[in-house]
């Protein structure tokens, strides 16, 4: 198993997909520039201890603000044994850079 690693254009059509749950790892401060539709907000410091309360069934897809963390947080994933892990490349910078729709927090 391996970490996928997602454009923003691969991750757009995903958001409304039920099968997939997106999770900005970032900190609490960082969401002042908004969120993704529908992610889950578990900053990377809590993630081990929130990882258990995550859905196992879920594909997890991860983001930060550019991507580092984001890998870190899949690799941790894959880790614990889920199979299906995909971080997003470039994270939410690439995203915005993109033009697609970010959230207020």
């Amino acid at each position: 198993m391996s970490l996928k690693h997602l454009t923003p254009d691969e991750l757009h059509p995903l958001l409304n997909d039920p099968s997939v749950l997106l999770i900005d790892i970032r900190n609490d401060h960082e969401l002042v520039s908004g969120i993704l539709p529908g992610a889950l907000h578990v900053p990377l410091g809590n993630l081990a201890t929130a990882f258990d309360q995550l859905p196992q069934d879920k594909k997890l897809v991860f983001y930060c603000r550019s991507g580092v963390r984001s890998v870190s947080a899949g690799e941790f994933a894959l880790a614990q044994g889920c199979a299906d892990v995909s971080h997003l490349a470039g994270g939410i910078l690439a995203w915005a850079g993109a033009g697609l729709p970010i959230k207020p927090a």
